[in-house]
């Protein structure tokens, strides 16, 4: 585990440990709270896990644009919303398949 730690810290540039562990908390906050939207906007707007089409739209749509927004929302209250507005940049790139720049 030590070392994929240190992988991460060289590719994405963090120095300390502490750093590194406020990242990998937000993360955790942003991955747990986005399933209780998704949850929320099921029950809002009454979407039947019965009707898969719906469910797998709402479903994508709360995790690809809801998870960003909240993932640099949270990591603006830990004061790292410049690596996360970095983060969103190069994930959004990735999906449409450009390579990014540092």
């Amino acid at each position: 585990m030590k070392k994929v730690w240190e992988k991460l810290k060289v590719k994405w540039g963090i120095e300390s440990d502490a750093r590194m562990t406020i990242i990998f908390v937000v993360f955790a906050i942003t991955g747990t709270a986005t399933l209780f939207v998704r949850k929320g906007l099921f029950h809002f707007f009454d979407i039947d896990i019965a009707n898969r089409t719906l469910a797998i739209i709402v479903k994508w749509v709360s995790i690809y644009f809801i998870y960003q927004i909240m993932l640099l929302a949270v990591g603006s209250l830990f004061r790292e919303s410049k690596f996360f507005w970095w983060f969103i940049k190069k994930m959004n790139l990735r999906m449409i398949g450009k390579k990014p720049t540092k």
